[in-house]
């Protein structure tokens, strides 16, 4: 009895984990993506970026793992009420194309409700990647494992990275990340991590819990 009690208390926490969203492969970013909009606790999609346009789509969230849909979140941490859309595209007076399913890549106009709804990747890498830190994707390239002397692919590689602890991010400038990180000797290693390709692709997300 005992033994079920605790496999129930694992599955259930398990679950628990799982019901939040984050992506951890370069695949989940679309690489067309031009930042994140956050949503609130109700969500409206517009066929066009104009308030009497065809609504697509209408949802309200709870922020309950239980009650929140699937493929929709880029990023979600139920319990801080916390979710993000990827933006695919800017339109006028505040609109903001936002892919609404990952699976299909639909995508739809919502309308934001203050200058700080909608951040573009360097506003969001500095607001969240500053506050928690940065993770590199599961499936990135060995290559980028390195901190360079500068924001240049050609200039001089200072640290080899193995064994992250973490990485804390000082500045985003184009496609690297100014970085101190902390390797399991926690000695603190500073550098630029190139944490985008010139194609869209990235490499590593804030670390956000």
């Amino acid at each position: 009895m005992k033994n079920l009690f605790t496999l129930i208390i694992t599955l259930f926490l398990i679950s628990s984990v799982y019901a939040d969203t984050m992506p951890f492969y370069m695949n989940s970013i679309p690489k067309k993506a031009i930042g994140m909009y956050q949503t609130g606790d109700n969500l409206t999609i517009f066929s066009e970026p104009e308030a009497n346009s065809n609504i697509i789509k209408k949802f309200e969230f709870k922020y309950t793992s239980e009650t929140m849909p699937d493929s929709v979140f880029a990023a979600l941490l139920n319990e801080k009420k916390l979710g993000f859309l990827y933006v695919s595209d800017i339109g006028d007076e505040g609109w903001v194309e936002v892919i609404y399913d990952k699976k299909t890549g639909a995508k739809g106009w919502v309308l934001t409700e203050d200058r700080f709804q909608f951040l573009p990747w360097l506003s969001f890498y500095n607001m969240y990647g500053r506050k928690y830190g940065l993770r590199i994707l599961k499936d990135a390239p060995e290559e980028i494992d390195v901190l360079k002397a500068k924001s240049d692919d050609l200039s001089q590689t200072v640290a080899k990275l193995n064994y992250i602890k973490q990485i804390n991010l000082t500045a985003v400038r184009g496609n690297w990340a100014l970085v101190s990180v902390y390797d399991i000797d926690k000695t603190p290693k500073t550098g630029y991590l190139k944490w985008r390709e010139k194609d869209g692709t990235i490499y590593a997300f804030p670390n956000i819990k």
